[in-house]
């Protein structure tokens, strides 16, 4: 359990996609930040237990569970990550995920993927997460 922070450069994508994680992979690795892939959620808390990541950008749909269930594991956890949550449902202003992400406060990222807000929401779980850290 990475209950504790550290200055850290380290993003964990999780998607049972595998052309998912390997864009998103290459696309932040090329954007100097270091990048885990999990195509599963087991291997997803397998990773943030062995260490701290500042940033955890999760799909909703997978198949072992959701990502809203697998946000609630990581919390109950004691994780500090920040959080992303993606999904390919694109767009739509009356989608759940615009009207829960507006109670969760987690960026939400809709594949195919703006790169440009991907970096904006990398950049600011990065600035979010490290505010407290000397």
């Amino acid at each position: 359990m990475s209950s504790s922070k550290e200055k850290n450069k380290r993003i964990l994508v999780v998607d049972d996609e595998t052309d998912v994680l390997e864009f998103l992979r290459i696309y932040l690795e090329t954007m100097g930040w270091e990048v885990t892939a999990a195509p599963t959620v087991d291997q997803a808390f397998e990773e943030l237990a062995a260490r701290a990541y500042f940033l955890v950008i999760t799909d909703i749909a997978m198949p072992e569970m959701d990502g809203y269930e697998f946000i609630n594991e990581v919390r109950a956890r004691g994780d500090l990550c920040q959080i992303a949550v993606m999904t390919g449902f694109g767009y739509n202003p009356k989608h759940t995920l615009v009207k829960i992400n507006k109670t969760m406060k987690f960026p939400c990222l809709f594949k195919p993927f703006d790169t440009g807000k991907v970096m904006d929401a990398v950049n600011g779980a990065h600035e979010s997460y490290h505010s407290d850290i000397s």
